[in-house]
C-alpha cells in the first residue's frame, strides 16, 4: 500500500503551525478580554459622573427632573417661604414658616413641603402634625454644623442622665413630637448631617453635651419614612421614640466605616 508522505508532512507541519500559534490566540482572547472588561467598567464609572442637577445624561441628552408628586390636598415649595437653595444661605426661618402654614391645615388633610433641587442648608427645625416632607431629586438638606444653632433637649428618658454627657442633650436636625400622620420622603433626596465637624470635636472632647441624631421623632404615631437618603449624622442617623405605627422602607444610610462615632442607622426607642 503506498502512502502520500507528502500529506502526512504537510498535517504534521500545520499541527505545529497551530501549536505555535495557540500561545498568542490564547493572549489575543485574553488581551481582548481585558480590553471589554475595562471598557464596560470604564462606562459605568461615565454614568455615575454623569448624574447632574436636574436629571441624567444619556447618550448626550439631560432628561428632566422627576416631577413632585402630590401626596396631600397643598403643597408647598421652600422657596414660597424664601428658601434658597446655594448651601450657603441659612434656610431655618423659611422652613419654620413653611411648618407653620401647615399647621393650620390639619382639618383639611394636611400639608406637603417640597424641597426642590439644590443645597438647602438649615438649623434644626421642627415637623408638625398631617405633614409630608418631600425631598426632591438632587435636593440635599444640610445641617449647619456649628452647634451653637442646635437646642438643648433633656436627656432621653430611657438613659436618664444623659448618653455621652450628664444633662441635656442636642436636639436633632429634623425633629418632632408627640405628633400624627408624618411622612418623610422623596425621590431619593437626600438629608445630610454633616457629621464630619460633630466627630472631630467629639474625638477631641470638646463638645459639652451629647450630639444629637439627624432625625428623631417621639411620642408619634402613624409615620412613613421612605425612598430617602440619610448620611452623616452628627450621632445616631433615625432614632423613632416610643412611636406607633410607624413605616420605615427604602431607606439609603451612608456614614464613613471609621471615625464616624456612633453613627447608628436606625435606633427605635422607648
Amino acid at each position: 500500500m503506498m502512502v502520500d508522505t507528502s500529506t502526512l508532512g504537510r498535517f504534521h507541519h500545520q499541527r505545529l503551525e497551530f501549536k505555535r500559534c495557540l500561545p498568542a490566540i490564547i493572549t489575543s482572547h485574553r488581551t481582548l478580554f481585558t480590553v471589554l472588561w475595562i471598557a464596560a467598567f470604564a462606562s459605568v464609572f461615565i454614568w455615575q459622573r454623569n448624574v447632574v442637577v436636574g436629571g441624567f445624561f444619556l447618550f448626550g441628552r439631560t432628561l428632566p427632573p422627576r416631577p413632585i408628586p402630590k401626596l396631600r390636598p397643598v403643597a408647598f415649595n421652600l422657596t414660597d417661604f424664601g428658601g434658597v437653595g446655594d448651601g450657603v444661605t441659612l434656610n431655618t426661618e423659611a422652613f419654620e414658616r413653611a411648618v407653620s402654614a401647615i399647621s393650620k391645615l390639619g382639618k383639611k388633610g394636611g400639608g406637603q413641603l417640597n424641597v426642590p433641587p439644590g443645597r438647602w442648608l438649615t438649623a434644626p427645625f421642627n415637623l408638625t402634625s398631617h405633614m409630608t416632607l418631600f425631598v426632591a431629586q438632587d435636593a440635599v438638606i444640610l445641617g449647619l454644623d456649628d452647634e451653637k444653632y442646635w437646642p438643648l433637649m433633656p436627656p432621653l428618658p430611657s438613659y436618664g442622665y444623659g448618653r455621652e454627657h450628664p444633662g441635656p442633650r442636642y436636639g436633632s436636625l429634623i425633629h418632632g413630637q408627640n405628633l400624627k400622620d408624618i411622612v418623610i420622603t422623596g425621590h431619593n433626596g437626600t438629608i445630610n448631617g454633616q457629621g464630619q465637624t460633630w466627630w472631630k470635636k467629639y474625638r477631641q472632647k470638646r463638645l459639652n453635651h451629647t450630639r444629637g441624631p439627624l432625625v428623631q421623632i417621639m411620642w408619634s404615631s402613624d409615620i412613613v419614612i421612605a425612598d430617602i437618603t440619610l448620611r452623616d449624622s452628627p450621632f445616631w442617623t433615625l432614632h423613632p421614640y416610643d412611636c406607633k405605627n410607624i413605616t420605615i422602607r427604602n431607606v439609603t444610610i451612608l456614614a464613613p466605616v471609621t471615625e464616624a462615632p456612633n453613627t447608628d442607622g436606625i435606633d427605635p426607642g422607648k
